[in-house]
C-alpha cells in the first residue's frame, strides 16, 4: 500500500498515443497485434539503414562466435589468395612442394600476419608481398579493435529478465488505483507496481 500512496490524484489520463488523436484515419495500425511495427521507412539508402554494430551486438551468442571465426577464416583465405597469386617466390620459408602445401602455408602465414603474432620462419620479401602484408597487419589490428568493442558491448548489455505470459489474466481487485501485478521469474515473488494513467479499471456497474 505504500505505492499507492505516491499517486498524484490530481494526474489525469493522457490517450495520446504520439500519433495523433486521429490515428485510425492513416490507413491502418501503427503497431500489428504481434506488436511488430506497422511502419515503412522509405527514401533513405540502405546503408544509412543498416548498423553492423547493433546487428552483431543484437545476434544469439552462438552466431556472434559464429560470425567472428567466419570473418577470420574469410579473410585469412582472401590474403592467403593475394600470396599465392603474387608467387611462393615473393616468400622466404616456405617448404612445402606441393601447390596445396604452399598455400598452406600462405594461409598459416596470413594468419600469423593478421593477429600480429608473426613467428619468423616466413617471410615477405618481394615488394607486392610487403605491400600486402602491410595492409594485412593494419587490417588485423583494426580488426581486433572493432572485436573487442563488439565483444564488451555485447556482454555489457543491460538485461531485463523479464518472462511474458502467453495468457493475460484480467480481473477486479480492490485497490485504489489501477495495478499491474509482476512476479519475478527467479525469485517468484508477487510484487505491485502502480501504473496510473496507464490501465484503465472501468468503474464498478
Amino acid at each position: 500500500m505504500a505505492l499507492l500512496k505516491n499517486i498524484n490524484p490530481i494526474s489525469k489520463i493522457n490517450d495520446d498515443t504520439g500519433f495523433g488523436s486521429n490515428a485510425g484515419a492513416y490507413g491502418g495500425r501503427f503497431i500489428n497485434r504481434d506488436g511488430s511495427f506497422n511502419l515503412r521507412r522509405e527514401g533513405a539508402p540502405f546503408w544509412d539503414r543498416f548498423n553492423i554494430y547493433q546487428v552483431m551486438i543484437s545476434l544469439p551468442p552462438w552466431q556472434f562466435v559464429g560470425a567472428i571465426v567466419i570473418f577470420f577464416v574469410v579473410v585469412n583465405l582472401l590474403f592467403a589468395s593475394i600470396y599465392y597469386w603474387l608467387g611462393p617466390e615473393q616468400l622466404t620459408g616456405v617448404l612445402a612442394v606441393t601447390a596445396w602445401g604452399k598455400f598452406k602455408e600462405l594461409y598459416f602465414f596470413s594468419t600469423q600476419t593478421f593477429t600480429t603474432v608473426g613467428y619468423g620462419r616466413i617471410n615477405p620479401v618481394g615488394d607486392g608481398a610487403n605491400i600486402v602484408a602491410s595492409v594485412e597487419a593494419l587490417s588485423g589490428l583494426l580488426s581486433l579493435a572493432f572485436a573487442t568493442g563488439l565483444i564488451y558491448g555485447k556482454f555489457s548489455r543491460p538485461r531485463a529478465h523479464l518472462v511474458f505470459s502467453d495468457h493475460a489474466l484480467i480481473s477486479r481487485h480492490d485497490v485504489i488505483a489501477p495495478t499491474c501485478r509482476t512476479r519475478d521469474p527467479d525469485k517468484m515473488d508477487l510484487g505491485k507496481i502502480a501504473l496510473a494513467g496507464l490501465i484503465q479499471v472501468p468503474p464498478p456497474a
